[in-house]
């Protein structure tokens, strides 16, 4: 006959296993972020962006902080980020329970920028990934818009308004599917078309995992009036790439790659500025 103590210890053992299976299948579970917008970045620049004629501006997929020699370190991340006015991240971390701040608040900490995490999705109770962006220039306003997934993870978009030379730059922020083809090609119509929709001067920003090669992109580079500011400066030095800053209405004023192992991928950035008006007499 079991006494108590022994039907105690019987069950504490399925119990446990039972509750740790309901506890990882639902904390693993991948659920997307809904849509957001604001009017504003969190923090302070600690330097202004006022009376720049110029903008340099970067897109960088961070892998999370973690090198090529598979060290994570944000600090690493954050100094090849610090020549930039307007940067935007791909693969970046949320705050973990036991983590005041996420990689996102980090880097702007470190950097002196204003920041925005736009988480893509939540996990494990808390949003784990998503895209950024940090700015010396606070925005006029930000709105996050979900992407067609047909993957286990998902994708978003900010849409943004970013104040230069006494007007603003509409600026679009992506990081698209890497493994769903079909899904990778809808998000990049969407953002296509969002991006040729918008007033100019315009920015298209991210990881956009597709090469200029490949049809849904190289329409979108053969259409009037958009300008690959490295593949302008570069010619056909360029090499294939997946990460790309695209602009309308504006000029080129130089543009390069960093690639210091701080990260998977290149950081490309791109120097610009309005375009002059023609007066016509």
């Amino acid at each position: 006959m079991d006494t108590p103590l022994r039907a105690l210890r019987r069950w504490t053992a399925p119990a446990l296993f039972l509750t740790g299976g309901l506890l990882f299948y639902f904390g693993d579970r991948r659920q997307a972020v809904p849509a957001s917008a604001g009017d504003s970045f969190r923090g302070a620049a600690t330097a202004t962006a006022k009376g720049q004629t110029s903008l340099r501006v970067a897109t960088f997929n961070i892998h999370g902080g973690l090198g090529r020699d598979l060290r994570r370190d944000l600090a690493r991340t954050a100094d090849t980020l610090r020549s930039f006015d307007f940067v935007v991240l791909n693969e970046v971390h949320g705050p973990y329970f036991w983590q005041a701040a996420g990689q996102t608040e980090e880097l702007a900490a470190a950097t002196g920028r204003r920041w925005l995490f736009a988480p893509t999705e939540t996990r494990w109770w808390h949003h784990e990934f998503g895209n950024a962006v940090l700015s010396l220039a606070d925005v006029a306003w930000w709105q996050r818009l979900p992407l067609p997934s047909a993957s286990r993870g998902y994708r978003n978009l900010v849409f943004m308004s970013l104040p230069f030379a006494g007007g603003s730059i509409n600026v679009i922020a992506t990081h698209l599917d890497r493994n769903d083809a079909q899904a990778r090609e809808e998000q990049l119509r969407a953002a296509s078309e969002l991006f040729l929709a918008l007033a100019e001067p315009a920015m298209l920003m991210g990881d956009l995992n597709t090469t200029g090669d490949e049809p849904p992109l190289a329409a979108l580079l053969a259409r009037d009036g958009v300008c690959d500011p490295l593949g302008e400066t570069w010619g056909e030095d360029t090499p294939r790439r997946i990460d790309w800053i695209l602009t309308r209405g504006l000029r080129t004023l130089d543009a390069g790659m960093i690639d210091n192992g701080a990260s998977d991928h290149p950081l490309v950035w791109a120097e610009v500025a309005l375009r002059e008006r023609r007066v016509i007499e």
